[in-house]
């Protein structure tokens, strides 16, 4: 570590009426064609985004220096650590509306959302508080700023105070749009967002502004988002009064599912953080940025699971509370296969021409000092991105305690691993360790969903994995020879890119059962379908 399907509520809510729920079929709402267009709909909007950052990163690297980027890196790591501060509101909230909705009850709904609405709002205003308190510690004791960056910094933590409250309402607004699957609406708010939050960054740093201020515009720039997000929840649930009636027993029921979810998501940024903290403090600011920049490019290929994973949290929880066992095995079992077809190219295809992107990219100075830090982190996503979807089944199945649990075992060891690996090894060690860690996870993620939720893997093994396995060693073999045969960086990108291109009919015509072609293209049209209305 997303809303209602285009259905006759749409066109009720169009002509003015207040819609009735009752015209939801809650299949429809997990319907094939409708995961494989929300899951296709996340990841065009992922895309945009790292699109948008490999635009906007150079440019803010070389504008503000690399110890202020680095910086800039850890204030966005202190808002991302406490946006989770939401205790599992977000994930507990997704998980009942989309029960609700599967029952057809609009009245508990509405419950639900102003009840989730007023927790996460106390939280971030606690959040932005402690944000503000602690700020001369970590300015002076954990992040080891300079003096000279010491006024700067401690402007942008004030920014990060007022950020924590704007992203955790922000959170339930996204949770209510995801459970009525308005994933275009989503991903077109968050490309918005992202587009203004980096393009004012890159902007504002090359004419000269501080760090303060470049943090500053990128927290306006989520305050925005929230705002639009806030707009189109009024869209799906029209009429709604934020002061209405709450819950006691619908927050207790939030807090009891969210409790072991908090657990995971309070260890979880920990676990996603604490190597750029001890970069920061064994080696410099400067090295963070050394590190970030190539953890940035590597984990974004974690759109793919993300957007997947996202889009079936809703399929899951509906499967698992209709008892419908077989469909859920199936789900899941389809879900990992393509998972697998679609992540493996970009790791490998990273890992070869990795250095060469770098190189075009931020210079070659840069990629003498960071390419290592990617091929290593190859791995690392590759165990992380296939660990997205145990997550989200074990949690959308109720057992969110099973992800808290792992997370807990796996704090010590990583914890060991950075503190020997990083001050003898510097950034790569922190690959190493962070490598580590992922392969853990999946392992006890893969473990748990075997046994408690009866999802093997033993059909997969058999039947479909030789198959991927034969193309990805092909596709390997194919960029290590254009890699080593072909001169200069540019062409053998180029002709990596044609490589990787041409692996996906391959992939059709070998990987991809004959059952599922047609319910693939079907998906397909209806998504053009809906695109181009």
């Amino acid at each position: 570590m997303t809303h209602l399907a285009e259905t006759d509520v749409v066109v009720t809510a169009e002509s003015g009426e207040v819609p009735e729920i009752t015209a939801v079929v809650a299949p429809r709402l997990t319907s094939s064609s409708l995961l494989a267009r929300n899951a296709t709909l996340n990841l065009i909007g992922e895309g945009w985004t790292f699109l948008v950052l490999v635009i906007a990163m150079p440019k803010l690297v070389s504008s503000l220096g690399e110890t202020s980027f680095g910086l800039f890196s850890l204030a966005w790591v202190v808002i991302g650590y406490l946006s989770f501060l939401d205790i599992g509101v977000n994930r507990a909230a997704t998980k009942f509306i989309s029960e609700h909705l599967a029952g057809q009850d609009d009245d508990s709904v509405r419950t639900l959302v102003r009840t989730a609405l007023l927790a996460n709002l106390a939280l971030g205003l606690l959040g932005g508080l402690i944000v503000a308190l602690a700020s001369p510690y970590l300015i002076h004791s954990v992040f080891k700023v300079s003096p000279i960056l010491e006024s700067q910094a401690r402007l942008a933590f004030y920014a990060v105070g007022v950020a924590v409250p704007v992203l955790l309402v922000q959170g339930i607004f996204r949770a209510v749009l995801t459970s009525y699957q308005r994933f275009g609406w989503i991903n077109g708010v968050n490309a918005g967002a992202v587009t203004v939050q980096w393009g004012a960054a890159a902007w504002l740093a090359w004419r000269g502004h501080g760090v303060a201020v470049v943090v500053l515009a990128t927290v306006i720039a989520r305050l925005l988002a929230t705002l639009a997000y806030g707009v189109l929840l009024w869209q799906v649930l029209p009429g709604i009064r934020f002061w209405g009636a709450r819950s006691r027993s619908g927050l207790f029921r939030l807090l009891k599912f969210g409790s072991w979810v908090s657990v995971s998501q309070l260890i979880s940024p920990v676990l996603v953080y604490l190597d750029r903290m001890l970069i920061a403090s064994f080696v410099s600011l400067g090295a963070v940025t050394l590190y970030t920049v190539p953890y940035e490019i590597m984990t974004r290929l974690r759109i793919i699971p993300s957007s997947l994973a996202t889009t079936l949290y809703p399929a899951f929880s509906e499967r698992g509370l209709e008892g419908q066992e077989l469909q859920l095995q199936s789900l899941y079992e389809r879900s990992v296969r393509y998972l697998l077809m679609l992540l493996l190219p970009g790791i490998l295809f990273l890992v070869v021409q990795g250095p060469d992107m770098l190189k075009l990219w931020m210079g070659a100075s840069f990629a003498s000092k960071t390419a290592l830090v990617l091929q290593i982190m190859a791995l690392g996503v590759l165990a992380n991105g296939m660990s997205y979807l145990p997550y989200n089944l074990l949690q959308a199945l109720g057992r969110p305690d099973l992800t808290a649990k792992f997370h807990l075992l796996e704090l010590p060891p990583y914890l060991a691993a950075c503190l020997i690996l990083i001050p003898r090894w510097g950034i790569e060690g922190a690959a190493i360790a962070s490598t580590i860690r992922f392969a853990l996870d999946f392992t006890l993620l893969s473990w748990a969903v075997a046994k408690y939720c009866n999802c093997s893997f033993r059909e997969f093994w058999t039947a479909t994995f030789p198959r991927i396995l034969l193309l990805e060693l092909a596709l390997g073999l194919i960029l290590l020879l254009v890699h080593f045969g072909s001169s200069g960086p540019r062409m053998r990108l180029l002709l990596g890119v044609v490589s990787v291109l041409l692996y996906i009919p391959a992939a059709w015509s070998l990987a991809v059962d004959s059952e599922e072609k047609p319910r693939i293209t079907r998906a397909v049209r209806v998504f053009l379908g809906h695109s181009a209305a």
